[in-house]
């Protein structure tokens, strides 16, 4: 009989599908086909106040290429023209997996932000922002997160999280076996395709690309399998193709960054032993190894929380030095074992990209896997079979020489994408330009930046309508893109 732990995904009722296909069409209307493009012509106000109009829809494509069987699904995207450009236009790729541009963009855009360097370039080149199949509202969306319950386990490890998810992920793959939807189709080289039908269905023989994260990954591909149809790239949050699960010694390269600033911090002054955030670091890590923390709660004869190395907050400075000066008070609540992810394209698309084998043996044996833990990428290592996506290939997933020039931007605080990623995939692309942003995290571009370097933005803005890469900048640096709340306990 099974126990509550393995109850925890058992939240809908037997036979109710867990996805959801949109658009809905009229009864009696012609369903889609391949090749379909279904758009309406909308308006929205400038930053000037000024009306211009753009086009929104959804463009059809099989699911599964490889199955000439396969369902349709569509996918949306939003086209805003330019005036008189004649630069090839500018494809924005959302990261994740499992994002979308569609609700930031225009007439949201100048609320919101909207994706990076949109707002500067509206109006001055041909913009089109792309959805991700199965994560799309005017088109199809994959949706298993259900209702996320999660179990009490005071005891829970790292392995037990690994052996649920493979739970999850055999369940998931069951059910959907019993319906159309084909999850051999959620891939980056469907992706790849996606973006590639689009644009000989927009008109375009060469496009420029603007990818963040995900984005980047998936820019990657389309240089990798198309690079005579791209005219040049800005990529920030640098992820190659074979860098989908971080390397823990880069990414603890960013914190120890980070951690040279707390150390300078006047606020933390006072709880800083004299080897700085090191040093604490270290002698927490040193006393979970050697004798877990557990945590009881008022009236309860068992503990409601174990602290083991792998709960190590290497995020957050303020908890690390709470647990060097014994202050629990934060880990009183019991834990609750959860293993969905954000969506379930993110686990389909990050299992076909999979990493070589040299690299998986770099992963599992990073010496920084001792703070970090394996938690990133031991999942999904250990699911990779299970769903049904396919692997891509060392072929596609080992870098080669690049001749399109393209920009890196990345934050040396970046603990998503390190900095690394872009040092070791840049020497493929001999006609591109690096950029590291001092102090700056994922999200390169935020407004910050914006606001404290404009002539830089500017810049990026001359390349992707010219080409001009002449002036850019090697390095600029911001405020922290984070400041960390202080600590606040008496010593």
């Amino acid at each position: 009989m099974r126990s509550n732990f393995y109850q925890i995904f058992k939240v809908l009722k037997d036979g109710m599908f867990l996805f959801l296909l949109a658009p809905l069409f009229c009864l009696g209307e012609k369903l889609p086909r391949v090749g379909d493009l279904k758009t309406e012509v909308l308006s929205y106000k400038s930053a000037s106040g000024e009306t211009a109009e753009y086009q929104t829809g959804t463009f059809y494509v099989k699911e599964n290429r490889k199955n000439q069987n396969s369902r349709v699904i569509g996918i949306g995207f939003s086209r805003f023209p330019s005036t008189n450009s004649k630069a090839p236009p500018i494809f924005f790729l959302p990261g994740g997996p499992g994002s979308s541009f569609l609700d930031s963009v225009p007439p949201r855009l100048h609320r919101s932000g909207g994706p990076l360097l949109a707002e500067e370039l509206l109006g001055r080149c041909d913009l089109v922002f792309v959805d991700q199949r199965g994560y799309s509202k005017r088109g199809s969306m994959l949706d298993d997160r259900a209702f996320e319950q999660g179990v009490v386990r005071p005891d829970a490890t790292l392995e037990d999280r690994v052996v649920e998810f493979k739970r999850f992920s055999r369940e998931v793959v069951e059910r959907y076996g019993k319906t159309d939807v084909d999850l051999r189709g959620y891939s980056v080289l469907e992706c790849v395709e996606d973006v590639n039908e689009l644009r000989q269905l927009l008109g375009y023989e060469k496009i420029i690309l603007r990818g963040q994260s995900f984005g980047s990954q998936w820019s990657f591909g389309l240089m990798r399998k198309y690079p005579e149809t791209v005219e040049r790239a800005l990529l920030t949050g640098i992820e190659p193709l074979n860098n989908g699960y971080d390397m823990p010694s880069h990414v603890f390269n960013a914190i120890r960054r980070i951690w040279k600033s707390i150390d300078e911090d006047p606020r933390f002054k006072p709880y800083l032993p004299p080897g700085g955030m090191e040093f604490a670091a270290e002698t927490v890590i040193k006393r979970l190894e050697t004798d877990p923390i557990k945590i009881y709660s008022k009236g309860k004869p068992k503990p409601v929380r174990i602290i083991v190395p792998d709960d190590f907050p290497w995020r957050d400075p303020t908890a690390i030095l709470e647990l060097y000066h014994g202050q629990l008070k934060r880990w009183e609540s019991p834990r609750i074992l959860r293993v969905l992810p954000r969506t379930l394209l993110q686990p389909l698309i990050d299992s076909s990209l999979g990493t070589t084998e040299k690299r998986r043996w770099k992963l599992w044996n990073d010496p920084a896997t001792r703070y970090l833990s394996r938690s990133n990428f031991a999942p999904l290592l250990a699911t990779a079979e299970i769903w049904p996506s396919p692997d891509v290939g060392d072929d596609f997933r080992i870098p080669v020489r690049c001749e399109v020039p393209v920009v890196f931007v990345n934050g040396d605080w970046d603990t998503k994408t390190p900095v690394e990623n872009m040092y070791e995939i840049a020497p493929y692309f001999p006609n591109g330009r690096q950029v590291v942003v001092h102090r700056a995290g994922h999200g390169t571009m935020k407004l910050s930046t914006k606001e404290q370097h404009p002539e830089f933005i500017e810049r990026l803005v001359k390349f992707l309508k010219t080409g001009q890469i002449r002036g850019l900048p090697a390095s600029v640096t911001v405020r922290p893109y984070q400041t960390f709340r202080s600590p606040d306990f008496d010593l």
